[in-house]
């Protein structure tokens, strides 16, 4: 099985993501364009994936990235019957920004790296798999509160840790581009 068909096997999970990110109708459409990039911009497709599964914050970073985009009109998805067509100029920036991106996501992963091995632990399990804190909760027999706290601590570490990254990152500035 390939990383595409282990993403496509989320399909619908993606779909509700990118609807909750605001693409409305257009959230089919923008999934479609999240599998063309991704196939086409990731060297290493293991990137993205974390164990057997498809890495869900690199998708939903993924997904939030293009819906702003299209939301602001940087981009527009050209569809000619079963063909998408690409501006040049856009494709050299896409992969650019693609490029930051990962290298952001590096950067995260580097800080979730640096936590003690619970908090590690919590932030991977939550991120990367299916489970509700509840469906943690219920499996590993953790109270909720402990891992409301925890997660909610280590998302704010990390957001302090790369916060000057990610603002840079957003703006098209630094090494990460």
């Amino acid at each position: 099985m390939t990383v595409l068909d282990l993403l496509a096997a989320n399909h619908k999970e993606w779909i509700k993501m990118a609807y909750k990110f605001g693409a409305g109708d257009y959230a089919e459409d923008i999934v479609q364009e999240m599998y063309l990039r991704l196939h086409k911009y990731i060297e290493n497709p293991e990137r993205i994936m974390y164990k057997d599964q498809p890495n869900k914050l690199f998708v939903w970073v993924t997904l939030r990235n293009m819906v702003r985009n299209y939301q602001n009109k940087k981009e527009i998805l050209v569809f000619s019957g079963d063909m998408v067509e690409y501006d040049t100029e856009l494709d050299a920036f896409d992969y650019e920004t693609a490029e930051g991106f990962e290298r952001l996501i590096d950067k995260i992963w580097d800080k979730v790296n640096e936590l003690h091995w619970y908090d590690k632990k919590m932030f991977e399990i939550y991120h990367t798999t299916d489970m509700s804190m509840r469906d943690i909760e219920k499996e590993t027999k953790i109270s909720l509160f402990s891992i409301f706290d925890t997660l909610n601590k280590t998302k704010n570490y990390v957001r302090e840790e790369i916060k000057e990254d990610y603002q840079d990152y957003e703006n098209g500035e630094s090494d990460l581009i």
